[in-house]
């Protein structure tokens, strides 16, 4: 069977530096099962509209699959007619975020044919075996099909289990040296504020070592459910980085994980592993404040770890309560130090304007980035469909479907959760973001008139 896959463009406001690991393991999982397959990656290339329909006019396909995160709903809702349009008797697949949570909005508004909920290796595997012998749909579980008769749901799907039995991505269907040139995490190669200046980063790729995160932030949308975290073992990990090091020179890689650091034993299995090794390449992850423990990041170091991303988002504990962080302004703090301390860069987040937010809780929180000198902007707390969040300011969100077009790129303001007025709420954030003194910028706006900027707020607390 001729299968077509397309990545969905997402934040474009970046250059595109991290492949679409699910969409290339799936392929290769096609593969595997003797099916052609080629995958149209629209977000690396960057491509219009208009260039992205003369180029889907020189392919043929017998079935295409359309993945991309909630974000990708404006295109989405785009593309499906026109591949329709152009293959009326292919069926058009939806897979990943957006059709895991929003396959309804896609049914109604769309001629989508199906949508695969969560993970998609084994669905698509059996669901192409199905389509190819022209089966039925009801007996593919993890589903959503339309037939003549309506929209159907099968039964659902569990998770993969064994990690290790997915093969590695198709690296060879991709445009690589797009990904290659583009630093994971912006200007990693080591000219931003505290990256050690000893490293020179010239070409870096992502990796997924786990899926899933065994801890339940209100914000965090979890695509693989709630108690579902999985990780591939250390020598797996280590036999995929050597095939990037040695097939593409590849001298950073990025662990795009939720949480990499969320089991210490495998952590500590996967450096000394790794230390063994002839081939040698720089490595970052995603890590919890709750586990950088001194002699983990020692390991880590040792090891060639030179950057951890931690989710900080707050210096007040009342704002890490509300987010059901399970952690504390203290823990943030020595997590910081020890990194440093270890020769790691933390790079640290921080989501702004959450429930709760006051002017108190964001004096503590300027008060933390100041102490410990960090250099960093915040994204704007927005809630995503199917997280704890969503479900508690539901009832400011009037139309859906224009809150989830309005999403964007998931980095701009969308919905203001606090009881400042907007205007005070984008003044008040310069001065989270840029660590300026908070009074200066109260008696700047303490009168205008219709300015409200010390109310408190309590959704989602």
């Amino acid at each position: 069977m001729n299968i077509l896959l397309i990545n969905s463009p997402i934040r474009l406001n970046a250059k595109p530096n991290c492949i679409p690991y699910g969409l290339a393991v799936i392929a290769s999982v096609l593969r595997n099962w003797g099916h052609d397959v080629r995958i149209y990656d629209i977000n690396a290339h960057r491509h219009s509209r208009n260039e992205v329909l003369d180029i889907l006019k020189t392919l043929r396909w017998d079935a295409v699959g359309v993945s991309g995160l909630i974000t990708t709903w404006a295109f989405q809702r785009w593309l499906i007619p026109e591949l329709k349009k152009m293959n009326p008797l292919a069926p058009v697949i939806a897979g990943g975020g957006l059709a895991t949570t929003c396959h309804a909005m896609l049914f109604e508004e769309t001629d989508l044919d199906i949508a695969v909920l969560g993970e998609g290796e084994a669905t698509m595997a059996e669901l192409a075996s199905v389509l190819e012998k022209k089966g039925s749909l009801k007996t593919v579980r993890g589903i959503v099909y339309r037939d003549k008769e309506g929209v159907h749901v099968t039964d659902e799907r569990e998770n993969i289990a064994d990690l290790d039995g997915l093969p590695f991505p198709a690296w060879d269907l991709l445009p690589m040296d797009i990904y290659l040139k583009n630093p994971i995490w912006g200007d990693v190669a080591g000219n931003s504020s505290g990256f050690r200046r000893d490293i020179t980063i010239n070409r870096s790729m992502n990796i997924i070592s786990s899926r899933g995160c065994p801890f339940s932030c209100r914000y965090c949308y979890h695509l693989f459910g709630r108690s579902s975290y999985r990780y591939r073992s250390p020598a797996n990990i280590v036999a995929e980085m050597e095939v990037l090091v040695k097939r593409y020179d590849v001298d950073f890689i990025g662990f795009v994980d939720d949480n990499m650091m969320a089991s210490e034993q495998r952590l500590r299995e996967f450096c000394e592993l790794l230390m063994k090794q002839t081939f040698k390449v720089f490595w970052g992850c995603h890590g919890r404040v709750t586990s950088a423990k001194p002699e983990i990041l020692r390991l880590m170091a040792e090891a060639g770890c030179v950057w951890i991303g931690y989710g900080i988002e707050s210096g007040s504990q009342i704002i890490l309560d509300a987010m059901n962080k399970k952690t504390d302004v203290a823990k943030a703090k020595a997590a910081i130090i020890e990194t440093r301390r270890a020769g790691i860069f933390p790079n640290t987040t921080f989501i702004y304007g959450y429930p709760g937010e006051t002017l108190e809780t964001i004096r503590e929180t300027i008060a933390f980035k100041k102490e410990l000198g960090l250099e960093c902007g915040s994204f704007f707390a927005n809630p995503y469909p199917e997280t704890d969040l969503y479900s508690t300011v539901s009832p400011m969100i009037e139309d859906e479907r224009e809150f989830i077009e309005r999403l964007g790129d998931a980095t701009e303001f969308v919905l203001n959760l606090t009881g400042f007025d907007d205007d005070s709420l984008f003044e008040l954030k310069k001065a989270y973001d840029m660590k300026e003194d908070l009074d200066s910028v109260l008696k700047r706006i303490s009168d205008t008139p219709g300015r409200n900027f010390d109310k408190d707020t309590s959704h989602g607390s």
